[in-house]
């Protein structure tokens, strides 16, 4: 009968559930075992019962570690009610608490390592995990969590400034390397440095005056006009009299700016123009070399070395927002006098402009096709295979395979040979 009455559905199994419903008294709950007594004396059976005793003998042999973890889901739970009911919001503790043991399932504070709510009040204060004030109407909290959102923001915009940054850095370096190009090549008395200087003026009362070069033409022609409405000439002599001096005042003011001293940008970009044709008509100074086994010698670094068609490395760090910092690219094109390359990534196919500096040449494996960038007259800008590697002496050896040295090893530097595409010259 009473296997029958403890079915679910029958009405002591209602009754027992309508007792158990909601919270009863905390001295009747072992905390140990999880469970909730509904008397005295049911409390009393559980604890000399096997299961119990059981649980008091491992809870005995390191009281410390049990009281530690009870502690720690008492805080994390009351923490996740106080942020969702009330973020930073100034609420009374007592209110809380009484929310919080709402929950039947809750953690019990005597399981904890604080004996009441103001000891724990006042430990989330020492702790600054809250911002708690004591009033005669009891203990007040304020809990601020952090808001994972925002600093994830904050991150991505301090990591958007530090880009923009590092693109800055970069321009302002490619400017000044190309200020030190163009001044390699000129002469001492030709070399001026570029500064920036404040406007001076010699008189301080004096004010500064603007004139129009065409005002006078515009006089002169409305003069002619007129002279010619009164009869002093045909229209005809007064057209080509204004046409005349329209001439004239047109070619004075293209004199005046001829004259005129340059600006800085302008001095630049003549500087890097003379580098350039100052280079192009200067010989190549390392002759071909008939010595077996070496090459004829590298050029400078200031020389540009990109050729159509070969593999090559991107090492500028500002590319790595677009996923192209230490990846491979074909040569398409060079610009600016073979200093920049148009690069087309192999992996994704983009296409971007990126200056010699920030490139890498690239070794293919033994056997491989390659191309020499640097050395003596008759094997630069020549097809060659490579065919040995001295990682000691930082070394490539490579077989001619085109030019007048064709069938001689030669010995290369790694910066002096490239590897070539597929679809590269042949």
């Amino acid at each position: 009968m009473g296997k029958k009455d403890s079915v679910s559905g029958s009405l002591k199994a209602i009754a027992n559930a309508a007792k158990s419903k909601g919270l009863q008294k905390l001295r009747w709950y072992c905390q140990v075992c999880a469970k909730q007594c509904r008397d005295e004396n049911g409390f009393k059976c559980h604890c000399t019962s096997e299961a119990h005793l059981r649980q008091m003998e491992i809870f005995g042999m390191n009281q410390g570690k049990f009281v530690a973890e009870y502690s720690r889901e008492f805080q994390r739970d009351f923490l996740n009610l106080l942020a969702i009911s009330h973020r930073n919001s100034r609420v009374a503790a007592t209110v809380i608490y009484n929310e919080y043991i709402s929950n039947k399932t809750h953690v019990h504070m005597n399981s904890t390592r604080w004996t009441s709510l103001t000891g724990f009040i006042q430990h989330l204060g020492r702790e600054g995990i809250c911002e708690i004030d004591e009033t005669p109407k009891g203990w007040f909290l304020i809990y601020r969590p952090e808001d994972k959102e925002e600093k994830m923001r904050q991150a991505m915009k301090a990591k958007r400034e530090r880009a923009e940054e590092d693109e800055e850095e970069r321009a302002a370096r490619l400017i000044a390397e190309q200020i030190e190009r163009a001044n390699r090549n000129l002469p001492d008395s030709a070399k001026v440095a570029a500064a920036a200087t404040e406007l001076k003026r010699g008189d301080d009362d004096a004010h500064m005056k603007l004139s129009i070069a065409n005002k006078r033409v515009k006089t002169d022609v409305g003069a002619l006009a007129l002279a010619g409405a009164a009869g002093d000439a045909n229209a005809l002599d007064v057209f080509k009299n204004a046409q005349r001096v329209a001439s004239d005042a047109a070619a004075g003011l293209a004199s005046k700016r001829a004259g005129a001293k340059p600006s800085a940008l302008q001095e630049i970009m003549r500087r890097g123009i003379a580098a350039k044709e100052a280079h192009a008509a200067t010989p190549n100074p390392n002759p071909g070399s008939d010595a077996a086994g070496t090459s004829g010698g590298s050029a400078g670094d200031d020389a540009p070395w990109l050729k159509r068609g070969i593999v090559v490395k991107v090492l500028s760090k500002a590319l790595k927002g677009i996923g192209l910092y230490k990846k491979k690219g074909v040569v398409l094109a060079t610009h600016d006098g073979g200093f920049v390359g148009e690069i087309e990534a192999i992996e994704t196919g983009d296409r971007v402009r990126v200056d010699q500096t920030e490139l890498e040449t690239v070794l293919p494996s033994i056997g491989g096709r390659v191309l020499v960038l640097r050395g003596g007259a008759g094997v630069v800008n020549r097809e060659a295979k490579l065919t040995g590697i001295d990682a000691d002496a930082y070394k490539a050896t490579a077989e001619m395979t085109d030019g007048p040295e064709r069938g001689k090893t030669f010995a290369f530097d790694y910066e002096d040979v490239c590897k070539l595409s597929s679809s590269g010259p042949r």
